[in-house]
């Protein structure tokens, strides 16, 4: 029986930094908005932002997030599905590997779902509060 498409974006999110489990769920041309569409501003900071094409695009952003954050928790709310339409919400709380400083986040996900593949993913959360526990930006 193939997996509903709730169940495939949770098998994306269970793993997002191994790239043979999220070729394995998403389609060739991916596309994955992390934070905004297009801020050259915010990806000075956070190289990841954006839009982005393809598998290896998901597990360079999941990379660079453990990089800048310890994940302390992950927590699913609610998840509604439509179709092959997927939103979820819930919170995390991150530490900062630099900084030390902890926050707890609202996100929210909105997944595409065609043909048992996942095409589109968009990732938003308090993007002003999880900067700041990045620690002090260098100054250029």
């Amino acid at each position: 029986m193939p997996l509903s498409s709730t169940q495939v974006v949770q098998t994306l999110l269970a793993n997002p930094v191994d790239l043979a489990n999220v070729r394995n769920v998403t389609s060739p041309d991916v596309t994955y908005v992390s934070l905004n569409e297009d801020n050259p501003e915010l990806k000075r900071y956070l190289p990841w932002t954006g839009t982005n094409k393809g598998p290896e695009a998901i597990v360079r952003a999941f990379e660079g997030i453990g990089r800048a954050w310890e994940t302390k928790a992950f927590q699913v709310r609610d998840v509604m599905e439509q179709g092959d339409t997927v939103a979820m919400f819930g919170s995390f709380t991150y530490r900062g590997r630099q900084s030390g400083q902890e926050i707890t986040s609202p996100f929210s996900i909105l997944a595409k779902v065609r043909d048992g593949k996942v095409h589109y993913v968009q990732f938003l959360e308090d993007t002003f509060g999880t900067s700041g526990t990045l620690g002090r930006p260098h100054a250029q």
